[in-house]
């Protein structure tokens, strides 16, 4: 591919704006280049932000494959995924209005909490656990989160406050 783009450069004319694009296309070509790289492969995962997907861990739905970083996802996604293809932006583009539809989309009413507070980067759902907390429900990712908060539940609400993921408690 190199040898290919050096014999195009060669061929450009050394005038006016041909000059110009032969002096920025050696870095129009590393940046395509680099993003292409990037992109392939190294998808982040939808529910738990800042995983990288596994190509071996997805759900089908619809014909489609649905991919996540681990089993976890999966099964979380399994379980309610009118929730989270309406939840997630990045799930919700996979699928056009009719599928949308065909899943049942358009009946799920979001929660306001989107974010578990002890693992903030995990999407929670409406049959996730939960804690009452000042006469609220705290929804949690999982069984280890809700430990986790029971140690010093002042604190994990004071932090997932000021991240803004308990936006019932506005």
């Amino acid at each position: 591919m190199f040898r290919i783009l050096n014999v195009s450069l060669d061929k450009i004319q050394d005038s006016g704006h041909c000059s110009c694009m032969k002096s920025i296309l050696p870095s129009i070509i590393f940046v395509l280049i680099c993003n292409l790289a990037l992109a392939d492969g190294h998808e982040d995962c939808a529910m738990m932000k800042g995983d990288a997907i596994d190509p071996e861990e997805f759900s089908e739905i619809l014909g489609k494959k649905v991919y996540f970083c681990c089993g976890t996802c999966v099964k979380y996604f399994d379980a309610a995924p009118a929730y989270y293809i309406k939840a997630l932006p990045a799930l919700g583009k996979l699928f056009n209005d009719a599928e949308k539809k065909q899943l049942g989309v358009d009946k799920v009413e979001l929660l306001a909490q989107r974010y578990c507070p002890i693992y903030p980067e995990r999407v929670v759902n409406p049959e996730s656990k939960t804690v009452e907390y000042k006469g609220k429900k705290v929804y949690f990712w999982s069984s280890s989160a809700i430990r986790r908060w029971a140690r010093d539940p002042d604190k994990y609400f004071k932090e997932a406050m000021d991240r803004g993921h308990l936006p019932q408690y506005k």
